[in-house]
């Protein structure tokens, strides 16, 4: 665990230090904007430490340019390295295609072509054609006279197929390996997530720990069963509701106390009395041992509490705020009584309930409700094996000892029935998994595909809705004059209409296809029951990939929506080369604008992450900001969603493909793209972005594979185009090509599917031949040389996910009680692993309070705007006393965040604790007093977080209730 309180901006660099970087141009441009650029999260952990940000362009080009690849994958993951390794495959392809197409077809498009011409046609008749611009140098520019210059086309066109094809194979081979080099490297190997493997569809007769036990201890050494821990899912979704519903109401409190709490201090200002000190390690955080009373209380009789608790909170006036506001300045919320004699608030959907009624205020109620809500949690939470309440689901969580038993597992078949026990999953991140699709049977799997699928339609064919409405939003100049009822638009002025017309359409259109569209396409996921995020990521990009080329390549390309040109191919599948030969060589010129737009624009906003700052200066102090609202902000990284950025660069390369003979200009224009993108996004994964989900390049792959739809309709226009081409006589000129070109086409296809076949075996799952492999450089990495053998202390403390390091302190207790630790998970109840683990974290959060606490004890006065980087540099250091490898916890706390690691969150929920900010006036100190008399059931801080003069909240932690294990997710 990092203890050094050292300012994070003094800390040395191979460029010199923090401070000074921060003092380099970059940062002057930020702090202008109120921002100082701040690299304090997770580069706490020594091993994700990166250099500053070179002040000097060129010293940053040349560092971008010199980043190893094994430093992108220890930063970036698995995802972000062949994301990066995706672009320069792209530049690979298109590069030397645009050094040889540019060079050849080009001059053959362009020299003697039709041009504005005049030529005569079969009747005798003079016609001109029309050819200009761009136009002028892509393929209907061909004289009809010197059709022979096709045969360059055609020749072209095979290079451009066989040096594709040859390096998409390459590319895939060399993901095979990257991936298996990593999953059984040292590091990788002794993470929990590479042994575990989850089971869905699992038969009744199945469902318990014994059954499974005796089901899989074939894949451990000597049918060994203690070498297996199982967990057998349950449905928790009853409970998972009630946090669900605590955690929105805290949010709502939060948001309530704070705009009183800023009502009060800009009253208080006013008056001009004097700040205050605010006592930052005052213990706002009651320990339950305070408050034992109150466990020997019957339900019935805390509910009763609660009320009496609510009833006075109503008719208090004696609390602080009143000196300052009017009673009526506090929000007031409508109650009805419900069945159980609680007051609950009354619906906007439902304002006619019966019932009694009554007023009070919004903060009593909701103060009232979480405790009501903590209570009925905590009883359920005592209660996880009841199978009435918690019934077994038909998926588990299955950890072998090995990480080789475990990828067996998965690709042996275990049911001697179809679709039982399957399908199987292998390299499960506990923080990856969605829990509510745990209990997806292959039915419910297949009818929750098959409606993902109609919603997709839906999608497609819909999408001219919107589209349609942006396209008359850029004409918003001229409807004024041809549609009468909006004659009312001739009035504005021409920049409001010039600004309509022009940006906002612009950011509208981008935001429907990069944020809508891909939030849609994952929940479409979800729907189809992925189990994980990774998973989900996936299918997202199948989705999402599958929208953009239909709806931006080929009805871009061909038509102006799905309604007019879904009939015409149903109607007449055979007309499909035409269609794309007809069309597609007219729309290059929309395509070459697309590009530029992208490279320049997007590549831009990725780079100088203009539109995270435009959000953090301008959007976000719109909204209210609560101390838990402002953490947020401060210490979370932005993540990448990897489903969209593949989805939307592996399109621009299918657009490079499709053109890329028809129109040679525009491997310029793509190459030019990837390179912006590949300098961009470099910088963005090593310096700006940490990515919590890593399929370990699975989206790599799958992006390699889409590449062939390019080339397919690449072929399949040229075959249409080759059929087109008429001579001086108006006769078919290049049957010849043609005949060839579908020839090619077989061949892809062929070449396509036995390299499918040849290679699927290894996306996933591992060789048995890599094992030995990989037990010698963990046996090289584990052992010394002056070791003959591992001790088990040191097996323990290096693998970080032995859970039998509870055998080596077998009297070791939580919070010091006599609850002891069974070795094995197995041997324990559900209940318990998750009190276990719950008194290992609560034990643990003391102790990270207790060095938060002391690195702020000097901070006694609201922070101000001078002195922002001491803020920063606090919440630096509070972050760094949270633990971020299992090696930081003791080996009692290991063992109960191990046992409980695949266990569902919910079950080892802490109660929440609101947190306000402390405040000159004194109101939050009340505050914390006035909810004493809920018990341990409702639980305030005001620590580290701090309402300025401007009515501003600053913070120097964490919220208090964040989980101490928050780093821990990356090490399972």
């Amino acid at each position: 665990m990092a203890t050094n309180t050292t300012p994070i901006n003094a800390l040395p660099t191979a460029n010199g230090t923090l401070e000074s970087f921060f003092e380099g141009a970059p940062a002057n441009v930020q702090a202008q904007a109120g921002i100082q650029l701040r690299a304090f999260v997770l580069n706490l952990v020594d091993r994700l430490r990166v250099d500053a940000v070179p002040a000097d362009p060129v010293k940053w080009i040349r560092r971008i340019f010199s980043i190893r690849d094994d430093e992108l994958k220890l930063k970036c993951g698995l995802d972000g390295y062949f994301f990066i390794r995706f672009l320069r495959a792209i530049l690979i392809i298109f590069v030397p295609l645009m050094a040889i197409l540019v060079t050849v077809l080009l001059p053959i498009n362009y020299n003697k072509g039709k041009g504005n011409r005049f030529h005569s046609t079969a009747d005798g008749s003079l016609e001109r054609w029309n050819v200009a611009g761009l136009d002028t140098l892509s393929w209907q520019n061909v004289d009809p006279a010197r059709t022979n210059r096709y045969w360059a086309h055609l020749v072209c066109a095979i290079v451009a197929v066989v040096w594709s094809l040859y390096r998409l194979y390459q590319e895939k081979v060399h993901f095979i390996d990257v991936r298996q080099r990593f999953l059984t490297s040292p590091e990788h190997r002794l993470k929990a997530s590479a042994r575990t493997i989850l089971v869905t569809n699992i038969p009744s007769e199945y469902r318990s720990k014994e059954a499974l036990e005796a089901l899989y201890d074939v894949f451990v050494d000597n049918d060994d069963r203690s070498r297996l821990t199982v967990w057998v899912n349950r449905d928790y979704k009853s409970l998972r509701a009630l946090v669900a519903r605590r955690r929105s109401l805290c949010h709502a409190l939060e948001k309530a106390e704070l705009r009183i709490l800023r009502l009060v201090n800009k009253e208080f200002r006013k008056k001009g009395k004097a700040s205050c000190a605010n006592d930052t390690a005052e213990k706002t955080i009651r320990d339950s041992s305070a408050l034992d009373g109150e466990d020997g209380l019957h339900l019935e009789q805390l509910q009763q509490t609660i009320t009496r608790a609510f009833d006075e909170d109503c008719s208090d006036e004696s609390q602080l705020w009143h000196k300052y506001l009017k009673p009526s300045t506090a929000a007031q919320i409508s109650l009805f009584r419900g069945k159980h004699a609680n007051w609950k608030a009354v619906s906007w959907f439902k304002p006619w309930t019966s019932g009694e009624k009554r007023t009070a205020p919004k903060i009593a109620w909701l103060r009232s409700e979480i405790a009501r809500l903590t209570i009925q949690i905590d009883v359920l939470l005592a209660d996880l094996d009841n199978e009435e309440l918690f019934k077994k689901q038909n998926s588990a969580f299955i950890q072998f000892d090995r990480q080789m038993a475990a990828h067996m597992a998965c690709s042996l078949v275990s049911h001697n029935k179809a679709g039982r026990m399957s399908p199987r999953f292998v390299e499960v991140a506990p923080h990856e998994i969605i829990w509510p699709n745990m209990d997806v049977t292959s039915l419910g799997r297949f009818v929750r595909t098959c409606i993902a699928l109609v919603l997709f339609v839906a999608m497609l064919v819909l999408w001219g809705i919107p589209t349609a409405i942006l396209g008359s939003l850029s004409q918003v100049g001229s409807l004024g004059y041809s549609v009468s009822w909006l004659a009312w638009l001739k009035s504005w002025p021409s920049w409001i209409l010039g600004l309509i017309s022009g940006p906002l359409v612009a950011i509208l259109l981008a935001l429907l296809i990069q944020l809508v569209v891909p939030a849609l396409a994952r929940k479409l996921a979800v729907l189809v029951g992925a189990p994980t995020r990774s998973k989900r990521e996936v299918i997202t990009q199948d989705f999402y990939f599958t929208f953009l080329f239909i709806e931006l390549v080929l009805l871009t390309a061909v038509s102006s929506s799905a309604i007019k040109i879904v009939p015409l191919i149903i109607g007449n599948p055979v007309s499909i080369p035409t269609l794309l030969a007809t069309n597609i060589p007219t729309s290059a010129n929309y395509f070459f604008n697309y590009l530029i737009v992208q490279s320049l624009g997007y590549s831009g906003s990725i780079l100088f992450q203009y539109l995270r700052i435009l959000y953090i200066t301008t959007i976000w102090p719109w909204f209210t900001q609560t101390p838990r609202e402002e953490a947020w902000l401060q210490t979370t990284i932005p993540h990448q969603m990897w489903g969209n950025v593949y989805s939307l660069f592996t399109n621009f390369a299918v657009i490079g493909f499709i053109f890329c003979v028809v129109s040679p200009l525009m491997l310029i224009f793509v190459s030019i793209t990837f390179s912006f993108f590949w300098v961009a996004y470099r910088h963005n994964y090593y310096y700006v972005q940490r990515n919590k989900v890593d399929t370990h390049g699975l989206l790599f792959n799958n992006a390699i594979s889409q590449l062939f739809a390019g080339i397919y309709v690449m072929e399949i226009a040229l075959i249409g185009l080759f059929l087109l081409v008429r001579d001086s006589s108006d006769n078919v000129a290049c049957k010849a090509q043609a005949i060839i070109m579908i020839v090619v086409l077989i061949l892809t296809a062929a070449f396509h599917f036995v390299m499918e076949q040849h290679l699927r075996p290894l996306y996933e799952l591992l060789p048995v031949t890599v094992e030995d492999s990989a037990v010698d450089a963990e046996r090289r990495l584990l052992i010394t040389p002056n070791d003959t053998e591992v001790s088990h202390e040191q097996h323990s403390s290096s693998s970080n996910t032995d859970v039998a390091v509870a055998e080596t302190s077998p009297s070791a207790t939580l919070d010091d009680t006599n609850t002891n630790l069974s070795p094995h998970p197995q041997a324990q109840s559900i209940s318990l692993t998750a009190r276990n683990a719950r008194k290992a974290m609560s034990k643990l959060k003391k102790d990270t309070a207790t060095k938060i606490t002391h690195t702020q004890l000097h901070l006694l006065e609201p922070p101000n705007t001078s002195r922002r980087r001491e803020v920063a540099d606090q919440l630096s250091a509070a972050i760094a006393g949270y633990p971020d490898q299992l090696t930081d916890l003791t080996p009692s706390e290991r063992a109960a965040q191990l046992k409980a690691a695949f266990q569902d969150p919910v079950t080892r929920e802490p109660p929440p604790v609101i947190w306000i900010p402390q405040d000159s006036a004194g109101i939050s100190r009340d505050v914390l007093r006035q909810a004493d008399k809920y018990g341990r059931y409702l639980q305030y801080s005001h620590a580290g977080a701090f309402l300025t003069g401007k009515n501003k909240v600053e913070v120097t932690q964490p919220a208090p209730d964040t989980r101490p294990d928050w780093l821990l997710d990356w090490v399972l």
